[in-house]
């Protein structure tokens, strides 16, 4: 084909990058690093159920079912377009490696501390690309950005491979991490979460972290990710009490509630220790939204050790559960313990537990209808809008698309579908 000046018509098609994140949010912090420098350099981001050039699976190995939905993620990657170029990274390619790059298709296994270099390494493999010359990409509507502080954890939790996926525990600079705000911000950003694997041992300090964020203009929430419990101090209480910007929420891991299971797992607590805690927390922070990771099966779990547990659960009023059966991990001493829970039984406590879960969801729910809230709308779900309030219930309500991407006050009606959202009204 030619045009007018008899040059020949060049139609350049852009390649196609798609992303599968599995696993925490420094997993998703890191592949949206990785999506922004692909972008850099000339990909366009399509969906991961799509056909693309370029497949990136940032995996996860934190339970046996998480290493089967990593290689599943692989399997479909390839099978999805067998001339693409599929990239393995993440956790499960971190501690097994060999067996990522054994999976038909696999073109590239890649480990923690080597994901930044995925764009200049599909680079080589697609030379005629063309850079697009444009810094950050961010999606048109801009809710809640996910920034990673810390990475690393040096714990060795009997039952817990992340020491040896990511082993070195580091931290970066507060400077840095305050000019990405400001970058975030830039963008309209109205809520950061602050993440890491270890978010409570950041090495500046959390409490200071905190206080720095909440002097940038434009971010109106600050969420903290997963903390441990024995990293809440009461400078850090004081600081979540006395900012208005940072969300009256926390997900702190209990992962049992019976003594005799902490000890076995290596938690350096005990379950009065944990409860003592987060009785200081709210009493501080009222209506504090309390989410948690409950596992069972555990070996050596026995039916009254459950039974504890469930208990305690009930007790702590949480307002989410995370329930997961214990799997044996590569590496970890609770692989070799003896007594090892039957898989009926670990199904059946499994079930009990998140059946519990909905029930606290519900009530915690439950306790704030009639009050307005503020809510950051994120997205519509079907002909409602849908989004979070600072303390973590979904709610839904009828509204304008032009209200996605803010922070709006709405009335809590009803809880519905078992406690997982609430319904609302713009006042």
């Amino acid at each position: 084909m030619r045009v007018g000046s008899g040059r020949p018509l060049v139609l350049f098609v852009m390649p196609t990058a798609a992303y599968c994140t599995l696993g925490c949010k420094v997993n998703q912090y890191e592949t949206e690093r990785i999506r922004e420098g692909l972008e850099r350099i000339g990909f366009s981001t399509t969906s991961f159920a799509s056909q693309a050039d370029v497949y990136v699976i940032n995996s996860c190995t934190v339970t046996g079912t998480a290493d089967a939905k990593s290689r599943r993620a692989l399997r479909q990657a390839a099978l999805r377009n067998p001339d693409a170029f599929v990239v393995a990274t993440g956790c499960y390619a971190e501690l097994d490696p060999g067996a990522a790059a054994q999976i038909d298709g696999v073109d590239l296994v890649v480990g923690n501390d080597d994901k930044h270099s995925i764009p200049r390494v599909v680079l080589a493999r697609f030379p005629d690309v063309r850079p697009n010359g444009h810094s950050l990409a961010r999606p048109r509507v801009r809710t809640r950005a996910v920034v990673k502080v810390q990475d690393g954890c040096s714990q060795f939790c009997a039952y817990c491979a992340v020491p040896y996926a990511r082993p070195r525990p580091w931290s970066r600079d507060l400077p840095d991490v305050i000019a990405e705000l400001r970058a975030l911000a830039g963008f309209g950003y109205k809520e950061v979460v602050l993440s890491g694997i270890r978010l409570g041992s950041y090495a500046g300090g959390l409490p200071r972290l905190i206080r720095a964020a909440a002097e940038v203009e434009g971010i109106a929430r600050i969420r903290l990710s997963s903390i441990e419990v024995w990293e809440i101090n009461d400078e850090l209480i004081e600081t979540m009490a006395g900012n208005p910007k940072v969300c009256r929420h926390l997900h702190v891991p209990l992962q049992s509630g019976d003594a005799g299971a902490l000890r076995l797992m290596r938690r350096p607590y005990m379950p009065e220790q944990y409860a003592a805690t987060i009785r200081r927390v709210r009493g501080a922070i009222p209506e504090l939204g309390l989410t948690t990771d409950v596992m069972v099966g555990f070996p050596g779990e026995s039916p009254e050790a459950f039974e504890r547990s469930y208990r305690f659960v009930e007790e702590m009023q949480f307002s989410r559960l995370h329930v997961f059966r214990y799997s044996p991990r590569p590496r970890t001493a609770a692989a070799g313990f003896p007594d090892q829970v039957r898989e009926p039984e670990k199904a059946r406590r499994s079930a009990r537990m998140i059946e519990l879960g909905g029930e606290l969801m519900r009530r915690f729910s439950g306790r704030l209808v009639g009050s307005t809230v503020s809510v950051l709308v994120e997205s519509r779900r079907t002909e409602l809008l849908s989004g979070f309030t600072d303390n973590y219930v979904e709610v839904q309500f009828a509204g304008s698309e032009r209200l996605r991407g803010e922070i709006v006050p709405v009335e809590l009606l009803e809880v519905m579908d078992h406690g997982t959202w609430v319904m609302a009204h713009v006042p």
